[in-house]
């Protein structure tokens, strides 16, 4: 059985002082055999989490087939062992009731969780930035955030 394949990158504020003009950006580049779709978005003021929640939110919404297995590759730590380890269950367990301060986020996640959820088979994997692994995404993350054109992409019709 073939498996979708999610590349996500986000833009990494971690060591800066994330302002409400902070340029920030993510690409999720989607693989589904012989099929590749990219998918963008960006705005201001964003974390890295914030954003890798986002596009996770996006891309798995956007596919067809909950079936398939679906292996996430992510450039968010953070994001790849909050889903590896399931600590979202704990949330949902205590009603949500999670300090602002440890997950400022939550929302997000509350959005995602059920989506996540969805996909029987998913597996998440932390890759950092420079993994070749991840050289499309982080290509094409560049490529947004200098606002030139990505690289086009085939849109598929089975993912």
């Amino acid at each position: 059985m073939a498996t979708i394949h999610l590349y996500l990158a986000s833009t990494n504020h971690q060591s800066t002082n994330i302002t409400a003009t902070t340029p920030a950006a993510w690409v999720v580049i989607l693989r589904y055999a012989d099929h590749q779709k990219a998918l963008n978005d960006g705005g201001y003021g964003h974390t890295e989490t914030s954003l890798a929640l986002s596009a996770l939110t996006t891309a798995l919404a956007t596919l067809k087939r909950h079936d398939l297995p679906v292996h996430v590759h992510t450039t968010t730590e953070q994001v790849a062992a909050v889903i590896s380890e399931q600590r979202y269950l704990s949330w949902r367990q205590n009603n949500w009731d999670v300090p602002e301060a440890d997950q400022p986020d939550l929302p997000q996640w509350q959005t995602l969780i059920p989506i996540i959820e969805e996909f029987p088979n998913l597996t998440i994997t932390y890759h950092p930035v420079d993994d070749p692994a991840m050289t499309t995404a982080t290509t094409t993350l560049t490529a947004v955030m200098t606002n030139k054109n990505p690289p086009a992409c085939h849109h598929p019709s089975t993912i």
